[in-house]
């Protein structure tokens, strides 16, 4: 029975890995955001029903793939030991991920053009020809992989599979350590989460809500991705990702310990189990969105976007203390000052963003912002600034962006910050890179109908727990779901899990291509998402059988080669 229960976690880490690819490519056809910073969409091909699919994958997908991560890390810590361990994961993950990133990301930024060429309304042909003659010979710095993108769990779970290494070294130094598998508070609390998941559900599975419910309340993060730099491989020096890889380690942790468990798992699928786990969703999702609806005063934007409480916020900054003639000299062309933040999905040089000129140096921008705390920032030629070296002061393009400012409102991300709260807001006119207006009178950026953040608020707190309870609910339903329909092997879910690994690392630059060949295409969008997700399906599971599976690329990802025979 162990093979097939494992086989079981093995399909449900092959499934939620999957279900990444239709994540992803949701983003197409979502109406949030104008797409210039993300999947380029068509405007007349947009559905608030992908904006759920968004967000009903998001709540709990990379959680419940970090938790079987966790399994399979165990199991191969007491089969192999954990040097080995470590080295298997060093092989399986580390590696791909310092070999794929590159040409992942030259492919992304190829047909994330392209998808930008056919919006424009040119043909396939000349969109890839554009597309491919801007990006024929890149830039040194383009070839450089400054970010991990979607790759980003990768070296997650190699830093969390280090981390039991080294916890394992501990032990064996230290013995008043007693091991990762039990004997210290934390291990304890997670092994008796585990065994009364199986042992006891009524009781194991509020356990599992709560612990994680009270995790996020202690990190401030109602998300466990939200604000961080988790795509960034310096995520580790940030206290934002390092909330990001607390909150999921809970989940990897858990499912190390779920692994003294597996004569038990099967449990899960039981009709009792799985009826406790509907009654708790339902009632809880109720609680859920019912004090949301009563107390809509949520900090985050998603949540006052379902409810729907936006006002009229109008910002203005004064430009007339940045020196236009040293940027003119310089070689540089104004293409705009723009006001990034939340309410523009931080889209850089985009319409949504880009304020209008009334002379005298004054730029304004008026928007429509959900209740709640908001994040933003003003800057020349959007993210340019960014892009450039000391010597030629890229400092000067952002604003304020700049370390020592007495004001800054946020100084772990120097930003401003302003709290819109069921009233429109006209802000005072903000001297460019500072936190008064330039007659020198403070400006008030936190307004509008209470004193205190809503971020330090006692609501706050509660959404926060009730919005990160639900998470594990999801989770263990998929994982009984799995555990029934894939508790006898499978020689098509071994397929397909096999392939899974190479799906996802192959599927964002599909997703951004695919989408792009429909634009301008008078069809229904739901037509649309199924023909887009039929033929990225074929497009990722073809190329995994005859460039991968029988390859030795299919060894570097899998441990093995394997023909291309299905059954």
């Amino acid at each position: 029975m162990e093979s097939q229960r494992i086989h079981s976690l093995d399909a449900m880490r092959a499934i939620l890995m999957l279900l990444g690819v239709y994540f992803h490519l949701s983003l197409a056809y979502v109406t949030f955001g104008d797409g210039s910073e993300g999947w380029v969409k068509d405007p007349n091909s947009t559905s608030p029903f992908f904006d759920f699919v968004f967000n009903a994958l998001h709540y709990f997908r990379m959680h419940g793939f970090f938790m079987i991560a966790g399994f399979f890390g165990s199991l191969l810590y007491h089969k192999r030991g954990a040097k080995k361990m470590v080295s298997n994961r060093a092989k399986r993950i580390l590696l791909p991920l310092f070999v794929m990133i590159v040409p992942i990301q030259l492919l992304i930024s190829y047909f994330r053009n392209f998808s930008f060429e056919r919006n424009e309304g040119f043909s396939v042909w000349e969109s890839l020809s554009q597309s491919f003659s801007i990006f024929r010979f890149p830039d040194i710095w383009e070839l450089l992989p400054w970010s991990t993108a979607h790759l980003w769990f990768l070296h997650y779970l190699f830093f969390m599979s280090l981390f039991a290494y080294i916890l394992k070294s501990l032990v064996s130094k230290y013995s008043r350590f007693h091991s990762i598998d039990g004997g210290n508070p934390f291990s304890n609390a997670l092994r008796k989460i585990a065994s009364n998941l199986f042992l006891r559900p009524w009781i194991g599975t509020l356990l599992f809500c709560l612990s994680y419910g009270l995790v996020m309340v202690m990190l401030m993060r109602h998300d466990a991705q939200f604000g961080s730099p988790f795509w960034s491989w310096h995520w580790f020096t940030d206290w934002s990702g390092i909330k990001t890889f607390v909150a999921f380690g809970f989940f990897y942790f858990l499912g190390w310990h779920m692994y003294h468990y597996k004569d038990l798992i099967s449990q899960v699928s039981l009709k009792r189990q799985l009826a406790i786990l509907i009654v708790y969703t339902i009632l809880i999702q109720g609680i859920n969105y019912g004090v949301f609806s009563l107390f809509p005063y949520s900090t985050y934007p998603h949540i006052q976007y379902r409810l729907g409480k936006t006002n009229d916020v109008t910002l203005t900054v004064d430009m007339s203390t940045f020196d236009f003639e040293k940027f003119y000299e310089d070689g540089n062309e104004l293409r705009g000052v723009f006001v990034n933040g939340e309410f523009s999905d931080w889209c850089g040089e985009c319409d949504k963003a880009k304020m209008e000129d009334i002379g005298d140096g004054i730029y304004t921008k008026k928007i429509q912002i959900y209740n709640g705390d908001h994040k933003f920032i003003f800057s020349i030629n959007g993210w340019d600034g960014a892009k450039r070296d000391e010597e030629n002061d890229y400092e000067e393009w952002i604003s304020p962006g700049k370390e020592g400012l007495d004001c800054d409102p946020v100084p772990e991300f120097k930003e401003y910050i302003i709290q819109v709260f069921e009233e429109d807001i006209i802000t005072d006119t903000i001297c460019w890179k500072e936190c008064t207006d330039c007659e020198g009178n403070i400006t008030n950026l936190i307004s509008a109908g209470i004193k205190e953040p809503l971020s330090e608020s006692p609501f706050n707190l509660l959404y926060i727990f009730l919005w990160n309870f639900c998470v594990p609910l999801y989770i263990m339903l998929v994982m009984a779901i799995c555990i029934r329909l894939f508790k006898n092997q499978s020689k098509k879910m071994r397929y397909i899990s096999d392939a899974s690994y190479w799906v996802y690392i192959i599927h964002l630059p599909v997703t951004h291509f695919v989408p792009g060949l429909l634009h301008g295409v008078g069809l229904n969008v739901f037509i649309k998402f199924i023909m887009s997700s039929t033929l990225v399906t074929i497009i990722c599971f073809a190329s995994y059988h005859y460039f991968v599976r029988s390859t030795f690329i299919g060894n570097f990802l899998n441990g093995k080669k394997f023909n291309k025979k299905v059954l």
